[in-house]
C-alpha cells in the first residue's frame, strides 16, 4: 500500500534524529534517545539471563552428579566432605610425624617437597594429630576448625573430649559455629589470657618491689643498730618485728589473690547461658557457712589491727607457741 511506512524506514528516522539533534526539538531528541537506552538496558538484561543460564548449564555438565540441583542435599554433601577431610588432616600428620622421627629434619623438609606440601601445612597436620589422635569426637569438624583449635592445650582437649569446655565453647557450639565465630571466639578468649597473664605479672613485680624495698630497710636499720653501742629497747624492737615483713606480706598476698580468683570465679559463672539472678542466688547460697567464716576472719583481723598493743609471752596461749619460728 503506498505511503505505509515500514519498521526499516521507522528505525531510520529514529536513527537521523539522534544522529542530528541541532535540527530536531529537544523532547523530540529526548523521546528518541530514551527509547534506545531502555532498549539497550533491556538488552543487557537479557544478556546477563543468558550468561547466569549459560554457567548453571556448564557447572551442572562438568561438575554434577546426574541428579537434580538441591541446596540442602548439596550443603550436606559439602559437609560429609569436610568431615572426611579433618579425619584425613589427622592421618596425614600421624604419618609425618613418622617420616620426621626416622628421616630427621633436612631429609623430612626433602620429603615435604617430593610431597609438594608448605612445611607450614605439615607443622600443622602434626600439631594437629599430636593433640587429637585420641579425640576421635574432633575428628567430625573439618580441617579448618582443627587447625583453629591446635592453639588448645592438652586439658583444653581433654575438657572437650569429656563434654566439657575449652575457651567458653562445648564441642557442640564448635561444630555450630562458622569459622569467623571460632576465630573471633579463641582470640577474645586469648586476649583474656594475656590480661589475666599481665595481670599476674604486674602482681609478682609488685610484690619482688615491696620485697626488695623491705630488705633495702632490714639492711639499713642492721647498719644503724652495727654502730651503735649499746641499741635501744625500741631499736631492737624494731629490728625484731623487721623479721616478720617477709611472712607477713606474702600471707595477705596470698589471701589478696585467693579473693580475686574467687571473684573471677563469680564473674564468669554469671556468664553462664541461661543463668538468671534467682539460680546465681541459689547457687552462692551453697557457701554462706564459707562467706561467714570468710567475714569473721576479716572482723578479727580488723579487731586485732585496731586494737594493737604490747602482749606478754605467751599471753595467748597453746596456739602463740604453735607458731613455727620465723627463719
Amino acid at each position: 500500500m503506498k505511503g505505509k511506512l515500514t519498521a526499516e524506514d521507522v528505525q531510520a528516522a529514529r536513527d537521523y534524529v539522534t544522529e542530528t539533534p541541532d535540527k530536531f526539538p529537544p523532547v523530540l531528541v529526548d523521546k528518541v534517545g530514551g527509547v534506545k537506552r531502555r532498549k539497550r538496558e533491556a538488552s543487557g538484561e537479557v544478556l546477563a539471563v543468558a550468561k547466569m543460564d549459560e554457567d548453571i548449564r556448564t557447572a551442572d555438565e562438568l561438575y554434577g552428579d546426574g541428579m537434580p540441583y538441591e541446596l540442602e542435599r548439596i550443603e550436606n554433601e559439602v559437609r560429609f566432605y569436610q568431615d572426611q577431610a579433618g579425619a584425613a588432616l589427622l592421618e596425614m600428620g600421624r604419618r609425618l610425624i613418622r617420616i620426621k622421627a626416622h628421616e630427621g629434619h633436612g631429609k623430612f623438609v626433602e620429603s615435604l617437597e617430593r610431597l609438594d606440601m608448605a612445611y607450614r601445612s605439615a607443622a600443622y597436620a602434626m600439631t594437629a594429630a599430636r593433640k587429637f589422635s585420641n579425640v576421635p569426637t574432633l575428628a567430625h569438624l573439618g580441617s579448618s576448625k582443627i587447625k583453629a583449635l591446635t592453639v588448645l592445650d592438652d586439658d583444653e582437649v581433654q575438657e572437650l573430649e569429656k563434654g566439657g569446655k575449652a575457651k567458653g565453647m562445648t564441642l557442640d557450639d564448635i561444630d555450630r559455629m562458622t569459622m569467623r565465630e571460632l576465630r573471633s571466639n579463641l582470640r577474645k578468649a586469648n586476649e583474656t589470657v594475656k590480661k589475666e597473664k599481665e595481670a599476674r605479672r604486674q602482681d609478682r613485680d609488685a610484690q619482688e618491689k615491696a620485697i626488695a624495698q623491705k630488705e633495702a630497710k632490714i639492711n639499713e636499720l642492721d647498719q644503724q643498730l652495727r654502730y651503735q653501742q649499746p641499741p635501744t629497747k625500741e631499736q631492737l624492737a624494731i629490728a625484731e618485728l623487721a623479721g616478720f615483713d617477709d611472712r607477713y606480706f606474702h600471707e595477705l598476698a596470698a589471701a589478696m589473690g585467693a579473693i580475686r580468683k574467687a571473684v573471677g570465679i563469680i564473674e564468669r559463672a554469671q556468664c553462664v547461658p541461661g543463668a538468671n539472678a534467682q539460680i546465681l542466688s541459689e547457687w552462692m547460697r551453697k557457701y554462706n557457712d564459707e562467706m561467714i567464716l570468710l567475714n569473721g576472719v576479716h572482723a578479727e583481723l580488723c579487731s586485732v589491727i585496731d586494737n594493737l598493743h604490747p602482749v606478754a609471752m605467751g599471753e595467748y596461749g597453746e596456739a602463740a607457741a604453735d607458731e613455727p619460728e620465723l627463719g
